[in-house]
Order: C-alpha cells, then structure tokens, then sequence
C-alpha cells in the first residue's frame, strides 16, 4: 500500500514494458532521446505522473532521472515536492483511512428496514432462506471490530431484538463498517440460516451443511450493505451466565466477577512468537462464576493473543457464541481487544 511511484519522459512509441526493470527502461529512453537529438527531432513524452498512495517514500526521489524534461535534478526535485503536496492534501481529504476520521458517513440510498433480526430467527427456525424479490430489509449497529484480529471477514449486526452475522468476506471492515455503525441490510439475494443458534446471513452455500457462503466481494457488500449517516457507542447487554440464552446469540453482552477456572499464569492464546512450531493457536478458557461456567475464545493471530490475562475477578464483554467442549454445548465470549475485559 504504502509507495511512491514515479514515471518520467515516458516515450509515446516505446511506453512502459510490464518486467523491464526501472534502470533498463531509462536507459532505453536516454539513448532514445540522444538518438533523436542527433537527428534533430524532438523527443516525444507524455512528461511524468506520480502516485502517491498514503505514504512518501522520498527516498527514491534523488535517484530519479527524467531524460526528456530539460530541468536540472534540483529544479526536478523541487516540482515534483509541489507535486507531492498537492496530491497529499488530495488524498488527505479523499481517502477512507482511520488517520482522516470515519469513512463514508451515510449512503443516500438506504431503505428502510421492514423486517426484524429477531423475526428473521424465526423464519429461519425451520431451515434456511433465500430471499428473492421479497423487499426484505434489516437494520441495526455493528457491534463488531476486525481491528485486533480476533474477528475474521465478518461482522455482527444487532437490532434491539437480537443479532446476525454478515458474512462479507472481506479483511479490514472495522475501516467501512465502524463499530457503532448503523447500517441497512437489503436480504435479496442472500441466504440467511441458524448455525448451531447463530443467525448468519451471506451468499447461498453449496451444501446443506453450509448453507451460507461469505460474499467475497466488496461490490456485493455494498450492494447489500448500505450506511444510514448515524453511529451510536453500542452498549453491552449486562447478564450472567444463568441469563445465557440462545435468543441473545450474536449479541454484545457483558458478564461480571468472572474467574479464571484454575488460576494459572496464562495467556489468553499462543502467538506465533511464542508458540513452539511458529503457528499461531487460538485458546478457550473457561472461567466460573459461582457454580456457573462460560468461555472466552481467543484467536491466535489476535493482536492481544500474547498479553496475559488478568488475576482476580474480571469483567469480560463479548460476542455470545455457540461451542463444544468434549462434545458438550456451551456459550462462548469473544472480546474485540482488550478493552473488552476490566478488572473487577
């Protein structure tokens, strides 16, 4: 991502040659334009182009060599700094990276919603269901963040009647779908199912066993997802292990005076930095509350894998997931980053 790209005196007949390394092609060009000097014609160029995409690498500018624009380097350099400002206020007002505030605040067109999550868990009791010219249309805040990496390509959608998960398929959401987002989501064409009481909606999978699919494209993303302009800072639904129930599945929850089930000096999982083999390793610890238990999933590749977890009573907000432990069903946390969990 981050390059400063820079073509000079590019000859109209010749033009860039895909491969041909940089060091090659200028002096492809240099003995072009000596060859029609002696021949008394002028050099034909396009001049230069710069492409400036984040980040400078100004490095590379004193070994930049332009053959066909009569300037001395220091005049060249100078230009190409005017340059350079001008496509850095550009970006800075244009691009959709976190450094330049919140990107995209609202699509002007998104519907309005007619359908509840908690009525589409309905639908979906009996098997999945692929919308087709139903007009359906869902609403609610994203609840999730891939920033830390303890989510992957998807993220959660609640309403005040319960929560889905969007299969977008994509890396990087947090950047288009910040938590707190409100968002719309259009069903049409897409196949909503339960997954062990997780509500999921995406592409239409190629199996029963898989019924849904992610949408691996962000031009189907934005075609289902749209943005209504308002964010909110979402708040976790205070509960206790006994409250667990499968209609708050999908849903940010927070759950008090937790304990580590055998108190240990732990991680909450094994980066690949410390991890024998170099593998990262996700982990699910199981923590008590009185005679109650629940568990809290960390991905090994989660930016706080390696950090440890906190002794004493904590406080841990989550997703509410489904899981098995030796074959056994049980509810599962899993935390955005760390400021998902306080110490009691």
């Amino acid at each position: 991502r981050p390059y400063l790209l820079v073509h000079a005196g590019i000859d109209k007949r010749g033009g860039e040659q895909p491969g041909q390394p940089q060091g090659d092609r200028l002096q492809r060009l240099r003995a072009d334009a000596a060859a029609q000097k002696r021949d008394g014609v002028e050099p034909e160029h396009h001049g230069f182009r710069i492409e400036v995409p984040v980040r400078l690498s100004a490095h590379l500018l004193p070994d930049c060599e332009f053959p066909f624009l009569d300037l001395t380097r220091s005049k060249m350099n100078g230009f190409i700094k005017i340059w350079i400002g001008c496509a850095a206020a550009l970006l800075a007002a244009g691009c959709g990276y976190d450094d330049f505030g919140e990107p995209h605040p609202a699509d002007e067109t998104a519907p309005l919603p007619n359908m509840s999550v908690a009525t589409l868990r309905e639908r979906c009791a009996v098997g999945p269901v692929a919308f087709s010219g139903s007009g359906v249309v869902l609403s609610g805040y994203v609840t999730t963040s891939d920033r830390a990496d303890n989510f992957y390509r998807t993220l959660m959608l609640e309403d005040n009647s319960g929560a889905v998960e969007v299969c977008a398929g994509l890396y990087d959401l947090h950047n288009d779908y910040p938590v707190g987002c409100r968002l719309t989501l259009s069903a049409d064409g897409l196949t909503a199912a339960l997954d062990d009481g997780l509500l999921r909606i995406g592409l239409r999978g190629g199996s029963a066993t898989e019924p849904v699919a992610p949408m691996d494209s962000p031009a189907i993303v934005r075609r289902h997802l749209l943005r209504t302009g308002e964010t909110i800072l979402p708040t976790a639904l205070p509960t206790t292990i006994a409250g667990l129930n499968d209609d708050r599945i999908g849903c940010l929850v927070r759950i008090a005076r937790l304990c580590l089930d055998t108190p240990s000096d732990t991680t909450w999982a094994v980066p690949a930095a410390v991890s024998a083999d170099g593998t990262p390793r996700s982990a699910l610890l199981k923590f008590r509350c009185g005679a109650d238990s629940v568990y809290v999933y960390t991905s090994g590749y989660a930016s706080f894998a390696g950090e440890r977890v906190p002794h004493g009573p904590v406080s841990v907000t989550g997703i509410l997931l489904p899981g098995k432990v030796g074959g056994r069903r049980v509810y599962e946390l899993k935390m955005r980053d760390l400021n998902d969990v306080q110490v009691d």
